[in-house]
């Protein structure tokens, strides 16, 4: 059986089960340690809760072997039973610490911002849209992603659930990522047979972006550049006005039925394809985390929360070699 000793004796197992660092494994530890006692008090005095504040059972491990056994079931995916057997725990210990540590530690990750969906007529809050500053070289690159689920027993939820890209039953969550392999940004994870335009639409991508930002997509994003608003600017030579796209967005070409691109929209393309490669990075890093790369085996209602503490611990990975490579510069 493992257990903090094990892992303070043999640092290269964190690494083997949590994909993290000896070292920035029991960073995290250490403020979860400071934050777990407010957290629990918030947690316990919640409006809906129905057990008085102290009532309910009392936690059988310590919270370094809770949190391990979390970031070893979503670096691995193995099942809950086998996480649990390594530590000496049950397999509903797993399964409700999913439920209650999630929201921990992702108080301590870098993670990105959910974007819910937006109802037609509905007017976005200023929090809810990116500032330029965000964006690193005010860049923002817009993918989606699908996972595999199980085949839904409903008929309609079947429907809705099959991809005929990937030919699979999948749920699907759009990622925003800046120009320096950050995640800033995600949706919500949906049933995977709706497109990634519509998806895009349903989160009102283009109006979450800032001003004078540059947005790079796919050529599943068709149409995204017929959606930006327009803005006015003065010339201050002649003080004439003229009505511009306040920000640009940028799809490939695609090739047109019984005829070839010109050059032009080749080299057009090649040039977008290096830039848009980044978000594809960040995609296979989130899917370097098993739980995210095979068939999804959790209820849904925690797929997204899953998604968003995966999504920073990648982005927490980022930030140690983009510092890294700094320091080696400087």
């Amino acid at each position: 059986m493992l257990t903090e000793k094990s892992f303070h004796e043999n640092p290269l197992l964190i690494k083997a089960f949590t994909g993290l660092p000896s070292e920035e494994f029991w960073e995290l530890v250490n403020k979860a340690q400071a934050q777990v006692a407010k957290y629990e008090r918030e947690r316990h005095d919640r409006p809906d809760r129905q057990r008085a504040v102290g009532g309910g059972r009392n936690f059988d491990q310590p919270l370094v072997i809770r949190i391990v056994q979390i970031l070893t079931y979503l670096r691995l995916h193995i099942p809950q039973q086998t996480v649990a057997y390594l530590f000496g725990g049950t397999q509903t210990d797993i399964s409700r610490d999913l439920r209650r540590l999630l929201p921990l530690i992702s108080q301590l990750l870098p993670v990105p911002e959910i974007w819910e969906k937006v109802e037609d007529g509905e007017d976005l809050a200023g929090s809810q849209v990116l500032e330029l500053e965000q964006l690193a070289g005010g860049r923002a690159l817009v993918d989606a992603t699908e996972q595999q689920v199980y085949r839904p027993e409903d008929s309609d939820k079947r429907k809705e659930c099959y991809s005929g890209k990937k030919k699979k039953f999948t749920v699907k969550t759009q990622l925003v990522a800046d120009g320096e392999h950050h995640i800033k940004a995600m949706s919500r994870g949906v049933p995977g047979a709706k497109s990634d335009k519509k998806l895009s639409d349903e989160v009102k991508t283009i109006e979450r972006m800032p001003q004078k930002c540059e947005v790079d997509a796919d050529k599943g994003y068709q149409g995204l550049a017929s959606q930006v608003p327009m803005t006015t600017v003065r010339d201050e030579l002649t003080g004439e006005e003229q009505e511009v796209p306040s920000l640009t967005v940028k799809t490939p070409f695609k090739k047109p039925k019984g005829k070839e691109l010109t050059e032009e929209q080749k080299a057009f393309n090649k040039q977008l394809g290096a830039i848009r490669v980044r978000v594809e990075h960040c995609i296979g890093w989130v899917k370097n985390w098993a739980i995210i790369a095979t068939r999804f085996r959790c209820e849904d209602s925690i797929y997204t929360s899953i998604m968003q503490i995966v999504c920073g611990l990648v982005n927490w990975q980022t930030q140690r070699w983009q510092a890294a490579k700094a320091a080696l510069a400087a």
